[in-house]
């Protein structure tokens, strides 16, 4: 063995020892009994239940505290570990934190760091024990929920990321810069789940306090809104005058399902959908589908499981069957001309699962494909938003959304609905809509 790996086995050597310590002063299994407490914290936050979040909190407050270390000693490493860490120098940052966490273990910002320095080297179990440890010391310190969301979400888990983050929000003293972090998150990670998570967290967050999520500026007309029920319903009984895009919206959300598939009992994956029969048939697309072992659906207030009907790898289409009964539908328009290009086109579906999004944008262009004849929009598109419909002003469904381009900015298809009614997929007699006016 040589010197350096012998230094750096003693090193790990003394971090345990002072673990240990600390848990022999508390009990034996003391982590599990941390473990449980953050784990309730996070399920009740996922369920939007604050008041048991609270409970555990207390709860995980009230075990008993290890005897505090040498916080003269450990402060000037902690110091000095924050400035490499914010320098991206990780190699240090990780042997001061560590110089420091064995000075005073119960400095919950030392146990923090030094679990921040070991996600960045994604050494993910040493991470993960060392945040939970963290929060067992300060339950509602933010900066640790957010570093364990991060931490859930190299491993793949958007629920207990999204719940983590819900208690981050929860907790921050500065929330307009928790909900920046979040939002670069919900941008910028590479990692699906992360991303996923923090626009579950920052949903629930709007619920739970509408000022803490600011509104896109009135001119971000092509950004992606979430728009909850409760918020349609107040905006609608609050003005005496509804704008086109509210109209649409209305008139579309209840007809626009969440589609849920299961593969061995667990959630595989999520899309969207349209009601296109007063008989419960409801359109999407095939990719979204395929691979599933049993079928659930929502749309608006109502519930079922579903069977596949129809399916069809091009264009890619599905047609499912529920036992959901609608007085109406949506509708398709067939025109696939020119004179499309540059109308306003809205967008409702469940992008990572957040139900009844709304987005606007243009048609863009025209585009035939591999045979299949589609429409470009600007309005985004994201995973979760597959088989949800496109519309224009009147109400009509104009496109299928199907997929968007990873490269560029706003490049987004939808199977046009002449090319689902051409295909003979589906037969259109069976939409019941009436068109919505045109006034501005």
């Amino acid at each position: 063995m040589t010197l350096s790996s012998t230094r750096q086995a003693l090193l790990e050597a003394l971090i345990l020892a002072a673990m240990l310590t600390m848990s022999a002063s508390v009990g034996a299994g003391q982590y599990e009994t941390f473990d449980y407490y953050v784990q309730q914290m996070i399920v009740h936050a996922a369920a939007n239940d604050l008041l048991s979040v609270q409970t555990f909190r207390e709860q995980l407050e009230n075990l008993r505290r290890p005897e505090p270390g040498d916080s003269q000693q450990a402060q000037p490493f902690g110091q000095q570990a924050r400035e490499y860490l914010v320098r991206g120098n990780l190699k240090n940052a990780l042997a001061a934190f560590r110089q420091a966490f064995i000075a005073d273990p119960t400095d919950s910002d030392i146990a923090g760091g030094l679990a921040l320095t070991y996600l960045r080297l994604n050494r993910l179990q040493e991470a993960e024990r060392l945040t939970v440890y963290a929060l067992s010391l300060a339950p509602a310190h933010s900066a640790h929920w957010l570093t364990l969301g991060q931490i859930y979400g190299h491993r793949g888990d958007s629920q207990r990321v999204a719940g983590a983050f819900i208690n981050a929000g929860h907790f921050t003293q500065e929330p307009p810069h928790l909900i920046e972090q979040l939002r670069q998150l919900a941008t910028t990670d590479d990692r699906d789940a992360v991303r996923i998570g923090a626009l579950q967290a920052l949903q629930i967050l709007q619920t739970l306090s509408p000022t803490m999520v600011v509104s896109p500026a009135p001119d971000e007309a092509t950004s992606t809104t979430p728009m909850p029920k409760s918020a349609a319903v107040s905006r609608s009984q609050g003005t005496s005058e509804e704008s086109p895009r509210q109209r649409v919206y209305r008139r579309a959300v209840a007809l626009t399902c969440l589609i849920v598939t299961f593969q061995n009992g667990k959630t595989a994956n999520l899309g969207s959908g349209l009601l296109v029969s007063q008989d419960g048939l409801v359109i999407t697309n095939n990719h979204v589908i395929e691979k599933a072992e049993n079928l659930a659906v929502r749309c608006g207030d109502q519930e079922s499981t579903a069977e596949v009907r129809q399916r069809s790898k091009t264009p890619d289409l599905a047609l499912l069957a529920t036992s959901l009964k609608v007085q109406e539908s949506l509708m398709f328009n067939q025109t696939y001309n020119s004179d499309l290009v540059g109308l306003d086109v809205f967008v409702i579906g469940n992008p990572y699962g957040l139900e009844g999004t709304f987005s606007t944008g243009i048609i863009s262009g025209l585009r035939e494909i591999e045979g299949v004849r589609y429409i470009q929009i600007s309005a985004p598109v994201s995973p979760g938003n597959s088989g949800g419909p496109v519309l224009l002003r009147d109400g009509t469904v104009i496109g299928i959304a199907t997929m968007g381009s990873k490269v560029g900015q706003n490049l987004n298809f939808a199977i046009a609905a002449a090319e689902v009614v051409a295909s003979r997929f589906f037969d259109p007699a069976r939409m019941k809509s009436q068109r919505l006016s045109s006034k501005p």
